[in-house]
């Protein structure tokens, strides 16, 4: 199953829900690596003080690797192939019900395919389309459902933003909200316009503001990131 792709008949899940995600990993993924400075320095000192991140990365990463610690493993690595392993022993746990024995990187690449749709709409430096690909797949692990509830044609109407996003994570949850509400034709036409997200919103019934409201806070409360929700409202 591809991440992105339309859901199959029957499947009646199509929601935002909230799940406990790794909050130390997941802050990794909203940030922009690229401003970090040294960034080896500033991964050895962030793992060092995440004592449980810390172990994860020393049993499955460190320990294989030919250096002979945390530094010189950062020093073997990029940070996309970081990021890329770490997710895929999180979804390991999830998928299995237990630490995996070893790193599966197969449950990571509809997570990056995903992220290569939509990487020409995103601001360079962040991962919040990988952060929003995570969160789908642990969705999908969690509700034991073969596809994912985010269908592809949402992927397809960034091009009528026209602009590139930070948080193309929210973009995307706005766009799937809204085309519920609107319905795609009526959704494609105000994205055209150019209709700010205040005036669209406003234009909701009350019930669809809670249910955005509440769907929003889902996703928020899942990847710690209440900020961005409450500045939307």
């Amino acid at each position: 199953m591809e991440l992105g792709e339309e859901k199959s008949p029957g499947i009646e899940i199509n929601r935002f829900i909230s799940l406990s995600l790794p909050n130390d990993f997941t802050h990794l993924l909203k940030m922009d690596i690229h401003k970090k400075g040294s960034l080896i320095n500033y991964l050895n000192s962030y793992f060092l003080d995440r004592p449980s991140l810390y172990a994860l990365v020393q049993k499955y990463l460190v320990q294989n690797s030919n250096g002979d610690g945390l530094e010189d493993f950062f020093h073997s690595t990029s940070w996309y192939n970081l990021r890329a392993k770490i997710a895929a022993i999180y979804i390991g746990f999830k998928e299995e019900g237990r630490w995996p024995d070893k790193i599966n990187p197969s449950y990571v690449d509809e997570l990056l395919l995903f992220e290569e749709k939509i990487k020409r709409y995103s601001v360079d430096g962040y991962s919040r389309g990988f952060l929003f690909a995570f969160y789908l797949k642990m969705v999908q692990v969690h509700s034991k459902q073969k596809n994912s509830f985010f269908p592809l044609s949402m992927i397809n109407l960034l091009p009528l933003t026209k602009s590139k996003s930070i948080k193309i994570d929210w973009l995307l949850l706005i766009i799937f909200k809204f085309q519920q509400f609107f319905g795609e034709e009526k959704l494609i036409e105000k994205l055209k316009m150019g209709i700010p997200f205040e005036k669209n919103f406003s234009s909701l019934s009350h019930s669809q503001k809670e249910d955005f409201f509440s769907e929003g806070l889902s996703y928020a409360y899942s990847i710690n990131d209440k900020e961005t929700l409450l500045n939307l409202l």
